[in-house]
């Protein structure tokens, strides 16, 4: 036989088959059998080595040898894809060489097109002396790329402060200015510095871009007049406001703010406020940033009276109730009066969000949101939420970061706000550039001491940490934002469908709540040590933990009927280490313990209005647990500590009124210390006009003292361990064992069932004995 038979007689198949029958050597007979019944396939090759291919014989492609060449023939194998000239690899070269030719060609006659004459003279020159056509387009393609850029960059520059308007119209050191075509090209707003120093955002879309600078910047009816700058005498700081000139009123009002209100607001910056309040008021200069004004300091002075009893606090000495109303009326007469609502300015930003929050600790939460819009809108007209780096040399360190300390003030400002109303947040975080607070450690480093109307507590100094902790709460801050967009807004999108959700549906919803739960556990596990929430921490630090455990609350809230321990309904699956129920108990117990450390080292009397609603929501959320001893104990505490706040903050009274009415609505037994509690403030009804609706429902159960079921009380009702249905007849109804969920059917008009509690919401000591924790009960009507 000759060789080329010979070749061509072998196969793929039958080279290869000793390697087969060695991978087969270890198979199974069942596997053999199929082996065998199966065709075997000849794996195809798309380029033969080059023996094979001059030999015509089969080659089946193997590396670094083919069987043919390194069994039959014995010849030495080698593989040149480029020697193929039949295959798609040189084809595909050939492609990119056409292409790359194509690109050249076309890079070298765009430029003869566009050059000017005299360059495309020279171009056509440098084509024909050239050694590569390659080498010319590149760079030719590198000059028209920064010819590019330097134009953005002037087109950046031109609509930077810096050079708005001067640059666009040549005003500027004789230069050119920019041509129509660039400033229209440009696509991002930017911040505009006006010719009076006032710094303000104008859009791209904005045809207020194509402005020259205004020579009269600064009208005569902006300028400060009589009315604005109060009654000048001999001490400063008693100059700012026509309510009173006592000097000793003004300061205790003022360290009570910067003591209570302004380390978890904080939306100034401190030490170029203070300068200019001592200096007392001045007269504007041209282009100089004011850092106080008379407006910023009665709003201040208004929000110090609620910490105090001083009867000059009182518009009227006898009425506690009217704390801070005589500075903030002077407040809205600086505003209305003055048209400082109509000039916006950094200090006006600021005391507009201090009076929102003023008015939402005074229950007047339609005034309070307006004034809020107004200090958001103005921060966005200034441009407060653009990195302010963008100005270059032409503002100073020092209003940079007033301006950067104010815009996050006003971020927490919204998202108090949003939670409080339950609305979407106004400054989303997408539309923000500026950078965080700067921590300065010399300023963190001051000391910080309680203070009160019998003075300072020299013995309890420590570091007031004030711009670490705003840091750690425009984290927070962001959070919200995102849970709120996710779970609460209110877009037909977001509603649920009439029909029972589908199971992606609902495992779409648990990946966003364990995503937004992780991040507020990174938040929690990167927490400065000295930050941490424990007894004697500042103030503003137990505040903020409480924000970080009410947005555990709002987070799980949504997903109460989901439990850890049984399958909802639509076959999806529970979360698998995430309890809602267990979630909302921990935190609201979480936030009654920060509570107790605030009570005990300070006084509630002096706390921030915000921490009225971290207790309202975690005292709704222990009203599901009842009868519970911790629960027991903190509708108490909730009860009693709302109560103290009530003497400087109204709107704690009227969260006494809500849980009276949700206590009577659906019949919940409270302890009677509680209910002691609401019965005092039960007049308080009148005030906010729930009279009606309080004296309207039928009168909640007698209060008790028992901390567990009845059921579980084996010496009153007689329990026998082991029994499977235990029905003790009782006025409304017994306890009654079924399966393992809690379900209280009295108060299910709480929009949720009490689903899924298990042996969560009991601590130890809590069953009675003979009562497994395996045990769970229903009461049934």
């Amino acid at each position: 036989t000759r060789p080329t038979e010979m070749a061509s007689s072998e196969s793929p198949s039958a080279t290869s088959s000793p390697t087969s029958k060695a991978n087969r050597a270890g198979k199974t007979g069942r596997d053999k059998i199929n082996d065998a019944s199966r065709p075997i396939k000849r794996r195809c090759v798309s380029s033969a080595c080059i023996s094979c291919r001059k030999r015509k014989s089969k080659c089946d492609g193997k590396q670094p040898s083919c069987a043919a060449c390194s069994s039959v023939y014995h010849t030495e194998c080698v593989y040149d894809l480029n020697s193929d000239h039949r295959r798609k690899g040189v084809y595909k070269k050939d492609i990119d060489n056409l292409k790359t030719q194509n690109g050249t060609l076309q890079t070298l006659l765009e430029a003869l097109l566009n050059f000017p004459e005299d360059k495309a003279f020279e171009l056509v020159r440098e084509i024909r002396s050239c050694d590569s056509l390659e080498d010319l387009a590149e760079r030719i393609v590198d000059e028209q790329r920064q010819s590019a850029d330097q134009n953005d960059q002037s087109a950046m520059e031109g609509d930077s402060p810096a050079s708005q308007g001067s640059a666009l119209w040549g005003q500027e050191d004789g230069e050119e200015p920019l041509s129509l075509e660039t400033t229209l090209s440009s696509k991002m707003g930017a911040l505009r510095l006006e010719e009076g120093g006032q710094v303000r955002f104008i859009g791209a879309t904005s045809n207020l871009m194509l402005l020259p600078p205004s020579e009269n910047d600064v009208r005569e009816d902006d300028k400060p007049g009589p009315s604005t700058m109060p009654n000048s005498n001999d001490f400063p700081i008693s100059s700012w406001t026509n309510v009173t000139h006592d000097r000793d009123l003004i300061s205790h009002l003022m360290n009570l703010y910067f003591t209570y209100h302004y380390p978890f607001f904080t939306t100034l910056s401190k030490a170029p406020f203070l300068r200019d309040f001592h200096r007392g008021p001045q007269e504007p200069k041209p282009g100089h940033i004011v850092y106080c004004t008379p407006l910023l300091v009665n709003i201040m002075l208004a929000l110090g009276c609620h910490f105090t009893s001083w009867e000059g606090a009182r518009a009227n000495p006898k009425d506690p109730t009217t704390a801070g109303d005589h500075f903030f009326r002077e407040a809205k007469r600086l505003i209305f009066e003055n048209d400082e609502h109509e000039n916006p300015r950094l200090t006006t930003v600021q005391a507009l969000a201090l009076m929102s929050v003023r008015e939402a600790g005074c229950g007047r939460e339609a005034r309070g949101w307006v004034y809020s819009g107004m200090s958001f809108r103005m921060a966005m007209d200034l441009g407060l939420h653009l990195n302010p780096e963008e100005l270059g040399n032409k503002m100073e360190h020092l209003e940079l970061d007033a301006r950067r300390i104010t815009f996050w003030g006003c971020f927490l400002f919204d998202k108090c706000w949003s939670l409080y109303m339950g609305r979407m947040p106004q400054l989303p975080s997408a539309m923000v550039t500026v950078p965080k607070v700067e921590v300065f450690p010399n300023e963190d480093s001051d000391n910080w001491m309680p203070y009160s109307d019998e003075g300072a507590n020299m013995d309890d100094q420590q570091p007031g940490r004030i711009r670490a902790i705003s840091l750690q709460i425009s984290l927070l801050c962001e959070i919200s934002n995102d849970i709120l967009l996710t779970f609460y807004n209110p877009n037909p999108a977001s509603q649920p469908s009439p029909k029972l959700p589908t199971k992606s549906t609902i495992n779409s919803e648990f990946k966003k709540l364990s995503e937004l739960f992780n991040r507020l556990e990174e938040w929690r596990k990167k927490l400065p040590a000295e930050l941490d929430a424990r007894g004697g921490s500042l103030p503003s630090t137990l505040l903020m933990h409480m924000f970080h455990q009410t947005l555990y609350i709002h987070l799980f809230r949504p997903f109460l009927k989901f439990s850890a321990n049984a399958t909802n309904n639509t076959g999806a699956p529970p979360l698998s280490h995430l309890d809602p129920r267990k979630a909302c108990l921990g935190a609201a117990n979480t936030i009654f313990k920060y509570l107790r450390f605030y009570k005990h080292r300070y006084k509630l009397r002096q706390i921030c209005n915000v921490a009225g609603y971290f207790i309202h929501t975690a005292a709704t959320i222990h009203l599901l647990n009842l009868p519970t001893k911790t629960a027991h104990r903190d509708i108490i505490q909730s009860c009693q500590a709302l109560e103290e706040m009530g003497e400087c903050w109204l709107v704690a009274r009227r969260s006494l009124v809500i849980i009276a009415i949700l206590v009577r609505r659906w019949k919940i037994d409270i302890p009677e210390e509680a209910q002691a509690v609401l019965e005092r403030n039960r007049e308080e009804a009148k005030r906010w006009g729930l009279a009606t609706a309080l004296e309207g429902l039928p009168a909640s159960p007698q209060p008790t003292q028992h901390l567990v079921p009845p059921i579980v009380q084996p010496q009153q009702y007689g329990y026998a361990q082991g029994a499977g249905i235990v029905y003790q007849p009782q006025q409304n109804g017994a306890w009654v064992r079924q399966q393992d969920q809690w379900l209280l059917r009295d108060q299910e008009g709480l929009g949720v069932d009490l689903q899924g509690l298990g042996t969560m919401g009991w601590e130890e000591g809590d069953v009675a004995s003979g009562v497994s924790w395996g045990d769970q009960w229903q009461w049934q009507p």
